[in-house]
C-alpha cells in the first residue's frame, strides 16, 4: 500500500500546481500582504498571453467580469521567479477577467527565487511494508 505525503502545505491551506511545481498559495498571500514580497505594476495583455495555458474555470471569470472593475483591483495577483522564469501562482482567473474588461495594468507580488522555496509544496509516496 502507498501513501501520498505532502509536506509544506497545512489543513484548509491552498495551493497551485503548474509548470513550475506546486505552491502554497495561503502562505505566500499572508506573506505577501505581510510585505516580504516587493508590488510591482504589470501589463495585463503581457501576463495573459504568457498565461493562457492555465486551466480556469470561465464562470469564475465570468462572475467576475459581471462584478466590474472595483472587485478587481484588490488583491493582487502573485508571481513566483524559478529558474530566471516569471510564474503566476495565483491569479489566473483575475487576468482572464481583466483583460476581457481591457484594463491595462494589474498589480501583482513577485517572490523572488531566493525566497520562494518556504512556499514549494513537495509530493512523495511511501510503500507500505
Amino acid at each position: 500500500m502507498s501513501i501520498l505525503v505532502i509536506s509544506n502545505l497545512g489543513p484548509g491551506e491552498t495551493f497551485f500546481e503548474g509548470d513550475a511545481g506546486a505552491w502554497n498559495v495561503s502562505r505566500a498571500f499572508r506573506d505577501c500582504l505581510a510585505g516580504k514580497h516587493k508590488l510591482y505594476e504589470f501589463d495585463v495583455p503581457d501576463v495573459y498571453a504568457n498565461n493562457k495555458n492555465i486551466e480556469v474555470e470561465e464562470a469564475k471569470i465570468a462572475a467576475l467580469v459581471e462584478a466590474g472593475q472595483e472587485r478587481l483591483r484588490a488583491p493582487a495577483v502573485i508571481f513566483v521567479v524559478q529558474d530566471g522564469k516569471l510564474w503566476l501562482i495565483d491569479g489566473a482567473h483575475r487576468i482572464n477577467a481583466l483583460h476581457r474588461l481591457g484594463r491595462p495594468t494589474c498589480r501583482g507580488y513577485v517572490i523572488e527565487e531566493e525566497d520562494a522555496e518556504p512556499y514549494r509544496v513537495h509530493f512523495g509516496e511511501v510503500t507500505e511494508q
